[in-house]
């Protein structure tokens, strides 16, 4: 599989075809203006490649070049000069950045999957609270929002997102220390989220629920709370302490896979600039 795209090698590319328009960089943050307005969008997405934490159960990602450049003229799918290579890929619906449908949770017939779920959705005004000197394994308390909430000045708006930071994100490409030891959302915290109007709640984690649900109680009292009350889950983000605002509009849209339980996102917050 092609891995050789620079800086450098796409700049030597300009000396092939000098007509390339210039492609900035990928950053973290990038501005944006829309209808007159100027915005910082933050990056909230991993990547999605072989190399991803894989949760016990999930299948694991593949990814692998199906077609070369080389390979479609050779089988005579083009004709000189024109070319194009083709990838593939296989993998969980719970891959990397995510966001889980209701029916993921949900097992009786009727509960909606990821394909059904309102656009709206997952275009939503949101708030992010910083929890990173939460121990490992931990609960994140009612108290403790709340608590923050007021030192920050926040408040919960109908049909928005609730994302919290526990730091994890930063050991996704240490795939084995990723997917264990982080804090969560404990139950009486998750309904509260869900009474107060959240639709969404995400983490830079592998779950929303602490590790020690995952791996020794195994019942998830927030994945409990989403099955009960309807609401998304979203995981695996990342960057969210990096969001300027605490207050941002999100954007995690899902492919629309037919009657999928979840699905893959590029999960972006945008904030106003003053």
């Amino acid at each position: 599989m092609r891995s050789d795209w620079t800086p450098e090698a796409e700049a030597r590319l300009k000396t092939v075809y000098p007509q390339m328009v210039d492609c900035p960089l990928p950053t973290i943050h990038s501005k944006i203006e829309f209808f007159g307005k100027t915005y910082t969008t933050t990056d909230l997405s991993n990547e999605i490649g072989n190399e991803n934490p894989t949760f016990k159960g999930h299948q694991r990602t593949v990814v692998w070049q199906h077609l070369t450049h080389e390979e479609t003229q050779k089988f005579g799918l083009t004709n000189p000069p024109y070319s194009y290579e083709v990838m593939a890929f296989t993998m969980c619906g719970h891959t990397s950045t995510h966001c889980d449908s209701i029916s993921h949770v949900v097992p009786e017939d009727g509960a909606r999957p990821i394909d059904q779920t309102p656009i709206n959705w997952h275009m939503t005004p949101g708030i992010w609270l910083d929890f990173r000197n939460k121990e490992s394994n931990t609960y994140i308390t009612k108290a403790e929002i709340e608590a923050q909430m007021d030192k920050e000045g926040l408040s919960i708006k109908p049909s928005s997102v609730f994302l919290f930071c526990s730091g994890q994100y930063k050991k996704y490409d240490s795939p084995f220390g990723y997917i264990k030891d982080y804090p969560g959302i404990d139950e009486e915290a998750s309904h509260w989220l869900a009474d107060s109007g959240v639709i969404a709640i995400g983490a830079d984690a592998f779950s929303i629920d602490s590790y020690y649900e995952v791996s020794t109680r195994m019942v998830q009292p927030a994945h409990i709370m989403c099955r009960e009350r309807g609401i998304l889950n979203i995981e695996s983000l990342r960057n969210i302490d990096l969001i300027p605002k605490r207050e941002f509009f999100f954007v995690g849209l899902p492919l629309k896979i037919k009657n999928g339980c979840g699905s893959p996102i590029r999960a972006v917050a945008i904030t106003e600039n003053d």
